[in-house]
């Protein structure tokens, strides 16, 4: 169970550049509640919770803004540190990720558990004193904001949560503490009760043996209150995210050209839940056209695509879609332009479909007509 130890004040000293938590790569949100700053450099005062048993777990409870699409976690931050900022213990961790969090009192809900490293990829996130271990996931797929919020109002919230499997440092144990263990942002001592601003409620949670989850700021052991002579600050856990469902509308192969060239299918919006998806089709000979909708671009009813069109007439064209949804278009000007009302289900976020347009063009060929450029889409947020 939990051990009522508090050691202060550790150093984070020249952390290795591999352990650095250097916020997000590449686009995206970072994710912290610590007050540490991204990079932390000279000396930096943080609170080591040796209390902390194999088989218990830290965790830092976020809350996704309103108009947040669903996102996916890329890249997550483990602190790992020892009481006298020596470098060097190490400690296998299993991640654990949670979608949905509310909170009872001390009690924390815990929601969907949507990863766990050990579960779903057979591995654990080996970590080192003394600083901050990043994990690349981004090819986990871990997908959190898709639960409905709690609370009045509303929020929805997800856990990163780092569960201690084993803890390599040689004179540690549960009964009497470990030297490295995971810590907080806290540099301000012990003091005589639990400051909300040091400590803040329904941010730090721990999942203690025989009690399961609770807020880090209002847990007790044994009757006794853990913040804040136990515990206390922010547990300096973060991580990376990204759109997990981003709209799109790409062009992925060429067509064919009709007298006026070769048409293109210009997305005047993009494909999103509850909106209206508008395509344009240029350069239409006749000003008409057949839009071509499938499921797959690898395959259809006539065989492997892309299917050579040059069997039936139209030579030099490639069909890339498959046949499923065809919808006539009329239009003027040499255009014309393809509607899709979007409905607004969570349950169509990131479904793909193909697209491709038959061009009427009679004297061109034998077929009399041409297709155009094909189109991936994904229906996003």
């Amino acid at each position: 169970m939990f051990h009522r130890t508090l050691v202060l004040a550790a150093l984070l000293l020249a952390i290795p550049s591999t352990a650095r938590a250097q916020g997000c790569p590449g686009p995206g949100t970072f994710w912290k509640r610590d007050t540490l700053p991204v990079v932390p450099t000279g000396l930096t005062g943080v609170s080591v919770i040796p209390g902390m048993c194999e088989g218990e777990s830290a965790g830092i409870v976020f809350e996704m803004p309103a108009t947040m699409p669903v996102q996916r976690i890329k890249q997550v931050v483990a602190p790992w540190g020892d009481q006298y900022g020596t470098p060097g213990f190490q400690a296998l961790l299993d991640l654990e990720v949670y979608d949905g969090v509310s909170f009872s009192g001390a009690n924390v809900n815990m929601g969907t558990r949507v990863f766990s490293l050990s579960t779903q990829a057979s591995a654990n996130m080996q970590v080192q004193t003394h600083g901050l271990n990043t994990l690349d996931t981004s090819a986990y797929n871990i997908i959190v904001g898709a639960a409905p919020g709690t609370g009045s109002p509303s929020v929805r919230r997800f856990a990163v949560c780092f569960r201690c499997d084993i803890n390599f440092h040689p004179s540690g144990s549960c009964a009497l503490g470990w030297p490295a263990n995971f810590f907080t942002d806290n540099s301000q001592g012990f003091g005589f009760t639990c400051n909300n601003v040091i400590t803040p409620q329904r941010t730090s949670i721990m999942e203690i043996l025989g009690q399961g989850w609770r807020d880090a700021a209002l847990a007790t052991v044994g009757g006794t209150q853990l913040c804040p002579f136990y515990y206390s600050g922010i547990w300096c856990i973060r991580c990376c995210s990204e759109d997990a469902f981003p709209a799109s509308y790409t062009t992925f192969g060429a067509g064919c050209p009709s007298a006026l060239g070769v048409s293109h299918l210009i997305p005047a919006t993009l494909p999103r839940i509850g909106t209206n998806l508008f395509v344009v089709v240029d350069n239409l000979p006749y000003n008409l056209a057949l839009m071509i909708t499938g499921t797959s671009n690898t395959t259809s009813t006539l065989g492997p695509l892309p299917a050579n069109l040059g069997v039936i007439g139209m030579p030099n064209c490639l069909l890339r879609v498959s046949l499923d949804f065809t919808t006539g278009l009329v239009g003027g000007g040499t255009s014309a332009s393809w509607l899709l009302a979007i409905p607004s289900s969570t349950g169509l976020l990131g479904l793909q479909l193909f697209q491709q347009a038959f061009v009427f063009d009679p004297p061109l060929n034998p077929f009399g007509g041409a297709v155009s450029d094909a189109a991936i889409m994904q229906i996003g947020n």
